[in-house]
């Protein structure tokens, strides 16, 4: 399987499937990315605020078809392919 970093360079990429096993059980299809023409601007709200902690067991991505943001942990990931 690919490593975390290996996967954020696919995705910035281009748009890529994810099948994984969800935290109940279920497994999902997803088509992904993390393509900066695809992704919308991130606006804060806030500038005094520290940065959060990067978990390295999971990754935010968007969601193409939902056009919203979802998460996935990288140990149930089951297959991983560009489109």
């Amino acid at each position: 399987m690919l490593t975390r970093n290996e996967l954020i360079e696919q995705l910035s990429a281009s748009t890529c499937r994810v099948i994984f096993t969800k935290v109940n059980g279920e497994e999902r299809d997803m088509t992904c990315t993390l393509q900066e023409s695809i992704v919308p601007q991130v606006v804060k709200a806030k500038t005094d605020t520290t940065p959060r902690k990067v978990n390295e067991e999971s990754l935010s991505v968007w969601d193409v078809k939902a056009e919203g943001w979802r998460s996935f942990r990288l140990a149930n990931v089951t297959s991983f392919s560009c489109v």
